[in-house]
Protein backbone atom coordinates (compact mmCIF):
# COMPACT_ATOMS: atom_id res chain seq x y z
CA UNK A 1 0.00 0.00 0.00
CA UNK A 2 1.45 3.68 -0.72
CA UNK A 3 2.10 5.93 1.57
CA UNK A 4 -0.27 8.92 1.94
CA UNK A 5 0.43 12.09 0.27
CA UNK A 6 1.40 14.75 3.42
CA UNK A 7 -1.21 17.02 4.11
CA UNK A 8 1.10 20.17 2.86
CA UNK A 9 2.26 18.76 -0.59
CA UNK A 10 -1.17 17.61 -1.27
CA UNK A 11 -2.11 19.30 -5.02
CA UNK A 12 -4.98 21.27 -5.89
CA UNK A 13 -7.35 18.99 -8.31
CA UNK A 14 -6.90 21.63 -11.16
CA UNK A 15 -3.17 21.41 -12.53
CA UNK A 16 -3.64 25.59 -13.39
CA UNK A 17 -4.34 26.18 -9.74
CA UNK A 18 -1.21 24.30 -8.53
CA UNK A 19 1.53 26.95 -9.19
CA UNK A 20 -1.07 29.40 -6.74
CA UNK A 21 -1.20 27.02 -4.09
CA UNK A 22 0.77 26.48 -1.40
CA UNK A 23 1.80 23.16 -1.92
CA UNK A 24 5.17 24.33 -4.47
CA UNK A 25 6.34 27.39 -2.19
CA UNK A 26 6.39 24.49 0.88
CA UNK A 27 7.74 22.47 -1.49
CA UNK A 28 10.46 25.00 -2.79
CA UNK A 29 10.82 25.90 1.13
CA UNK A 30 11.77 22.31 2.34
CA UNK A 31 14.34 21.60 -0.26
CA UNK A 32 15.65 25.04 -0.40
CA UNK A 33 16.39 24.64 3.69
CA UNK A 34 18.30 21.64 2.78
CA UNK A 35 21.54 22.72 1.28
CA UNK A 36 22.29 25.29 4.33
CA UNK A 37 20.68 23.07 7.06
CA UNK A 38 21.68 19.67 5.41
CA UNK A 39 25.26 20.94 4.58
CA UNK A 40 25.99 21.87 8.21
CA UNK A 41 24.63 18.38 9.40
CA UNK A 42 27.02 17.05 7.19
CA UNK A 43 29.58 18.54 7.98
CA UNK A 44 28.82 18.50 11.97
CA UNK A 45 28.28 14.33 11.65
CA UNK A 46 30.93 13.35 9.84
CA UNK A 47 33.19 15.12 11.60
CA UNK A 48 31.49 13.46 14.72
CA UNK A 49 32.27 10.37 12.98
CA UNK A 50 35.43 10.38 11.98
CA UNK A 51 36.57 11.47 15.72
CA UNK A 52 34.35 8.46 16.77
CA UNK A 53 36.65 6.61 14.83
CA UNK A 54 39.65 7.74 16.00
CA UNK A 55 38.70 7.99 19.30
CA UNK A 56 38.11 4.43 19.60
CA UNK A 57 41.58 3.53 19.05
CA UNK A 58 42.35 4.70 22.80
CA UNK A 59 40.98 3.38 25.42
CA UNK A 60 40.91 6.79 27.46
CA UNK A 61 38.66 8.55 24.99
CA UNK A 62 35.65 6.42 25.55
CA UNK A 63 33.73 9.49 26.95
CA UNK A 64 34.60 11.48 23.70
CA UNK A 65 33.10 8.13 21.73
CA UNK A 66 29.85 8.18 23.37
CA UNK A 67 30.08 12.44 22.69
CA UNK A 68 30.36 11.78 19.07
CA UNK A 69 27.21 9.28 19.45
CA UNK A 70 25.04 11.81 21.02
CA UNK A 71 25.75 14.96 18.56
CA UNK A 72 25.08 12.43 15.58
CA UNK A 73 21.82 11.50 16.69
CA UNK A 74 21.38 15.59 17.62
CA UNK A 75 21.99 15.99 13.96
CA UNK A 76 19.28 13.50 13.06
CA UNK A 77 16.81 14.80 15.24
CA UNK A 78 16.96 18.38 13.74
CA UNK A 79 16.56 16.77 10.37
CA UNK A 80 13.37 15.38 11.80
CA UNK A 81 12.25 18.32 12.95
CA UNK A 82 12.48 19.73 9.80
CA UNK A 83 9.93 17.45 8.16
CA UNK A 84 6.83 19.94 10.00
CA UNK A 85 7.65 22.14 7.16
CA UNK A 86 5.66 19.70 4.85
CA UNK A 87 4.79 17.04 6.98
CA UNK A 88 4.74 15.69 11.00
CA UNK A 89 8.06 14.97 12.77
CA UNK A 90 9.52 12.04 11.89
CA UNK A 91 9.20 9.45 14.90
CA UNK A 92 12.19 7.92 16.25
CA UNK A 93 13.46 4.96 18.71
CA UNK A 94 17.06 4.80 20.11
CA UNK A 95 18.26 2.04 22.25
CA UNK A 96 17.83 2.39 25.81
CA UNK A 97 20.07 1.78 28.22
CA UNK A 98 19.73 -0.89 31.02
CA UNK A 99 22.77 -1.76 32.00
CA UNK A 100 25.07 0.50 34.27
CA UNK A 101 28.43 1.20 33.59
CA UNK A 102 30.03 3.48 30.86
CA UNK A 103 31.27 0.46 28.51
CA UNK A 104 27.68 -0.69 28.56
CA UNK A 105 26.59 2.66 27.84
CA UNK A 106 29.01 2.62 25.19
CA UNK A 107 27.94 -0.75 23.69
CA UNK A 108 24.58 -0.41 23.23
CA UNK A 109 24.94 3.38 22.05
CA UNK A 110 27.21 2.66 19.44
CA UNK A 111 25.77 -0.33 18.68
CA UNK A 112 22.33 0.79 17.99
CA UNK A 113 20.80 0.45 14.81
CA UNK A 114 19.33 3.71 15.05
CA UNK A 115 22.57 5.36 15.01
CA UNK A 116 23.87 3.80 11.86
CA UNK A 117 20.95 4.50 9.99
CA UNK A 118 21.54 8.07 11.20
CA UNK A 119 24.94 8.01 9.81
CA UNK A 120 23.53 6.96 6.71
CA UNK A 121 21.12 9.39 6.00
CA UNK A 122 23.56 12.46 7.30
CA UNK A 123 26.53 11.77 5.66
CA UNK A 124 26.24 8.81 2.58
CA UNK A 125 22.69 9.82 1.38
CA UNK A 126 23.31 13.65 1.87
CA UNK A 127 24.99 14.43 -2.42
CA UNK A 128 22.59 12.57 -4.38
CA UNK A 129 20.42 14.58 -2.11
CA UNK A 130 21.57 17.58 -2.54
CA UNK A 131 22.06 17.23 -6.09
CA UNK A 132 17.98 16.22 -6.71
CA UNK A 133 17.13 19.42 -4.48
CA UNK A 134 19.15 21.61 -6.34
CA UNK A 135 18.06 20.37 -9.52
CA UNK A 136 14.28 20.79 -8.46
CA UNK A 137 14.89 24.17 -7.09
CA UNK A 138 16.78 25.40 -10.50
CA UNK A 139 14.06 24.30 -13.04
CA UNK A 140 11.40 26.16 -10.67
CA UNK A 141 13.60 29.16 -10.45
CA UNK A 142 14.60 29.34 -14.18
CA UNK A 143 10.49 29.47 -14.56
CA UNK A 144 9.74 31.87 -12.39
CA UNK A 145 12.52 34.10 -13.72
CA UNK A 146 11.60 33.42 -17.25
CA UNK A 147 7.90 34.60 -16.46
CA UNK A 148 8.84 37.81 -14.62
CA UNK A 149 11.23 38.17 -17.69
CA UNK A 150 9.11 41.48 -19.10
CA UNK A 151 9.93 43.08 -16.22
CA UNK A 152 13.61 43.57 -16.34
CA UNK A 153 14.27 42.28 -19.84
CA UNK A 154 16.53 45.08 -20.47
CA UNK A 155 18.85 43.67 -17.78
CA UNK A 156 20.43 40.77 -19.90
CA UNK A 157 21.86 43.57 -22.59
CA UNK A 158 25.33 42.61 -20.97
CA UNK A 159 28.07 43.03 -23.28
CA UNK A 160 29.64 40.05 -24.50
CA UNK A 161 27.01 37.77 -23.34
CA UNK A 162 25.08 35.49 -24.41
CA UNK A 163 22.12 38.20 -25.21
CA UNK A 164 24.23 40.24 -26.59
CA UNK A 165 23.47 41.63 -30.06
CA UNK A 166 25.35 39.39 -31.90
CA UNK A 167 24.88 36.37 -29.05
CA UNK A 168 22.08 33.13 -30.00
CA UNK A 169 19.60 34.98 -27.75
CA UNK A 170 19.76 38.20 -28.97
CA UNK A 171 15.89 37.91 -29.41
CA UNK A 172 15.39 37.73 -25.33
CA UNK A 173 16.89 41.92 -25.01
CA UNK A 174 14.09 42.78 -26.81
CA UNK A 175 9.87 42.84 -25.31
CA UNK A 176 8.46 40.98 -28.07
CA UNK A 177 10.65 38.18 -27.48
CA UNK A 178 10.82 38.28 -23.73
CA UNK A 179 7.05 38.64 -23.73
CA UNK A 180 6.92 35.15 -26.17
CA UNK A 181 9.30 33.45 -23.40
CA UNK A 182 7.19 34.31 -20.30
CA UNK A 183 4.33 33.22 -22.42
CA UNK A 184 5.98 29.37 -22.51
CA UNK A 185 7.27 29.50 -18.75
CA UNK A 186 3.50 30.38 -17.72
CA UNK A 187 2.30 27.59 -20.05
CA UNK A 188 5.32 25.18 -18.48
CA UNK A 189 4.95 26.70 -14.74
CA UNK A 190 2.07 23.90 -13.43
CA UNK A 191 4.94 21.46 -14.82
CA UNK A 192 7.58 22.90 -12.81
CA UNK A 193 5.69 23.33 -9.74
CA UNK A 194 4.68 19.15 -9.91
CA UNK A 195 8.07 18.23 -10.87
CA UNK A 196 9.22 20.75 -7.68
CA UNK A 197 6.45 18.44 -5.65
CA UNK A 198 7.71 15.43 -6.94
CA UNK A 199 10.92 16.18 -5.66
CA UNK A 200 10.05 16.96 -2.12
CA UNK A 201 8.04 14.08 -1.86
CA UNK A 202 11.27 12.10 -2.93
CA UNK A 203 13.26 13.43 0.04
CA UNK A 204 10.29 13.14 2.75
CA UNK A 205 9.81 9.55 1.43
CA UNK A 206 13.82 9.33 1.97
CA UNK A 207 14.03 11.08 5.66
CA UNK A 208 11.16 8.93 6.70
CA UNK A 209 12.17 5.26 5.48
CA UNK A 210 15.56 5.79 6.74
CA UNK A 211 14.96 7.89 10.20
CA UNK A 212 11.95 6.81 11.42
CA UNK A 213 11.99 3.46 13.39
CA UNK A 214 11.91 0.22 11.76
CA UNK A 215 8.30 -1.45 11.31
CA UNK A 216 7.47 -4.96 13.68
CA UNK A 217 7.36 -7.70 11.32
CA UNK A 218 4.97 -9.51 13.83
CA UNK A 219 2.89 -6.80 14.61
CA UNK A 220 0.02 -8.48 12.57
CA UNK A 221 0.32 -10.95 13.97
CA UNK A 222 -0.13 -9.36 17.67
CA UNK A 223 -2.61 -7.46 16.48
CA UNK A 224 -4.66 -10.81 15.51
CA UNK A 225 -3.87 -11.75 19.29
CA UNK A 226 -5.27 -8.74 20.57
CA UNK A 227 -8.77 -8.77 19.05
CA UNK A 228 -11.56 -10.43 20.37
CA UNK A 229 -11.79 -14.18 18.79
CA UNK A 230 -10.35 -17.50 19.62
CA UNK A 231 -6.96 -16.27 19.10
CA UNK A 232 -7.56 -13.72 21.83
CA UNK A 233 -4.96 -13.57 25.11
CA UNK A 234 -6.86 -12.87 28.01
CA UNK A 235 -5.81 -12.37 31.70
CA UNK A 236 -4.20 -15.62 33.22
CA UNK A 237 -3.01 -17.08 30.20
CA UNK A 238 -6.71 -18.84 29.44
CA UNK A 239 -8.29 -18.33 26.17
CA UNK A 240 -11.84 -16.81 26.05
CA UNK A 241 -12.97 -20.39 24.93
CA UNK A 242 -11.34 -22.88 27.66
CA UNK A 243 -13.50 -24.56 29.87
CA UNK A 244 -13.36 -24.22 33.35
CA UNK A 245 -12.60 -26.79 36.01
CA UNK A 246 -14.75 -30.10 36.23
CA UNK A 247 -17.53 -30.49 38.78
CA UNK A 248 -17.78 -32.91 41.34
CA UNK A 249 -20.50 -34.60 39.09
CA UNK A 250 -17.56 -34.67 36.33
CA UNK A 251 -19.20 -31.76 34.26
CA UNK A 252 -17.00 -28.74 32.87
CA UNK A 253 -19.11 -25.69 31.72
CA UNK A 254 -18.07 -22.93 28.78
CA UNK A 255 -17.57 -19.55 30.84
CA UNK A 256 -20.59 -17.26 30.84
CA UNK A 257 -22.49 -19.91 29.57
CA UNK A 258 -23.55 -22.45 32.31
CA UNK A 259 -23.28 -24.90 29.04
CA UNK A 260 -22.29 -28.59 30.51
CA UNK A 261 -19.49 -30.20 27.50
Amino acid sequence: MSRPVPGRLRPPASLVRLPLSAAPWLAAAYLASYPLVGGALFAVATAAFLGGVVFSQFTVTVPLIVGSVWVIRGCAQVERGRATLVDRPIPYRYSEVTEPGLAARLRIRCGDPAIARDCAYLILLFPPLLVLDLFALLVWLMSLGCLTLPLWYRATDIPGGLSDADGPLAWVHTLPGALTLALVALVLLPFTARLLLATARLHLTVAQAVLRPPGDPLAEAKGVLDRPGPLSVVAGGLRADTPTEPTEIGESHEPNTGRAF
